[in-house]
């Protein structure tokens, strides 16, 4: 539903014709210009993005590169089920997610929020400035790679999901349906598709090749009976000459045999064709070998999609149960990040799905004396001191078998 992108200031210019429609050529054959006109700018300050853009850059420090990602854009689409609302509800849902936007990445930032209606599916254009503090130079700059974290883009649809269910009476399946697979899932089927795709159509040509060929060998077929069928007349024909009572020939028998000559050169040429459909033939049923080789894999492929789907519903259908107890059971709203982290630390010495590597089990230790140290933490301090003397301990047996192992055998 929702698509980000992180884009340099060269791309801005461009960015901003086809969010404003500055032009009436567009290269999108998908905009209908007779819809234009119920575009939204939600930004209706009198200015426009490029001078938007520039003004906050004015602002903070960027560094002097063309390869900086100075912007970035959200492309968030209408959900499936607001598809035939009215046009009120439309709107509200896109100015509902703006103020999240603006709440999430700062007012201040933004330079673009624009509402298209006149392409296949409504959406919203979101552009802003990745900017954070630096806290080692006491001012602001353009960070995307600060602002758009791992832990951001982890939590943005359901964050903005929350937010779009409190603000609209109206909205009520969210963003977050059953539809929604892991990327690499769907990469990986779109790549099959277009496999597949890419096939069917090399099929079609292959097989409209032949159909002409097959056409162009039923017209040189029967040339070459009636080729035969020359030859033999000719045949006929100069023995009918050699018995002529008058003992002369009107023809001579040099020029029939250039013409026997002509007409074997058809007939080499018809042969010629044959063997090019017989290879027309083979590439074909090469092609369909290969599509139905493609067909099966695309065929596994979609039931691990589907498995994924089911496996994917009961997990939710089973984070929504802990939320759930978590909140009327426990009075517990959210968990920290920290907690998590060290949840998931916990629950691996719990069931003793120990690591071996000295680096990971320092970072198991770290995690726990964060949580141990935030005084918001909602796991017992019993359990975390448990867990950090068990993952010390763990740290020692890692360095004595390391030491084990390079002192070797002794003499």
């Amino acid at each position: 539903m929702a698509h980000l992108k992180k884009n340099t200031r060269g791309a801005v210019p461009g960015l901003a014709v086809h969010f404003e429609r500055k032009t009436d050529h567009h290269t999108n054959k998908e905009i209908d210009v007779s819809k234009t006109y119920l575009n939204q700018e939600l930004l209706a300050d009198g200015s426009d993005i490029v001078s938007r853009f520039n003004a906050r850059l004015n602002d903070v420090y960027c560094m002097k590169r063309d390869d900086v990602k100075a912007l970035a854009t959200w492309i968030v689409t209408l959900p499936e089920e607001l598809t035939e609302a009215p046009y009120e509800q439309q709107s509200a849902f896109f100015e509902a997610t703006t103020n999240f936007l603006n709440d999430r990445y700062g007012q201040e930032n933004v330079v673009a929020a624009v509402v298209h209606y006149d392409e296949t599916t409504p959406h919203l254009h979101y552009a802003f400035v990745p900017v954070v503090f630096d806290d080692k130079k006491a001012r602001y700059k353009v960070s995307a790679k600060e602002v758009l974290t791992r832990h951001d883009l982890q939590t943005f649809h359901e964050d903005l999901d929350q937010h779009l269910k409190k603000v609209l009476p109206f909205y009520e399946k969210g963003i977050l349906n059953h539809k929604t697979l892991p990327f690499e899932n769907v990469a990986e089927i779109k790549k099959y598709n277009d496999q597949f795709n890419a096939l069917k159509k090399e099929l079609a040509a292959v097989e409209e090749n032949i159909r002409a060929k097959q056409a162009v060998l039923k017209i040189t077929d029967q040339a070459l009976t009636e080729v035969d069928l020359a030859e033999k007349q000719i045949d006929d024909f100069k023995q009918d000459l050699s018995k002529n009572i008058f003992g002369k020939t009107v023809l001579k028998p040099d020029d029939l045999d250039r013409f026997k000559s002509v007409l074997a050169t058809m007939k080499k040429a018809t042969l010629q064709s044959n063997h090019e459909t017989q290879e027309l033939k083979q590439t074909l049923r090469q092609v369909k070998a290969r599509l139905a080789a493609v067909q099966e894999d695309y065929q596994k492929l979609k039931a691990a999609h589907q498995t994924l789907q089911a496996d994917q519903r009961e997990k939710q259908k089973m984070d929504y149960v802990m939320r759930d107890m978590l909140k009327n059971d426990y009075g517990v709203d959210k968990l920290s990040h920290t907690d998590v982290e060290a949840r998931y630390v916990l629950y691996k010495l719990d069931h003793e799905e120990l690591t071996k590597n000295k680096k990971v089990a320092q970072s198991w230790l770290k995690t726990l004396m964060t949580a141990r140290a935030d005084p918001d933490t909602k796991i017992a301090p019993t359990r975390l001191d448990w867990g950090i003397e068990q993952v010390k301990a763990l740290i020692n047996r890692i360095i004595e078998l390391t030491r084990d192992l390079f002192k070797g055998p002794s003499l």
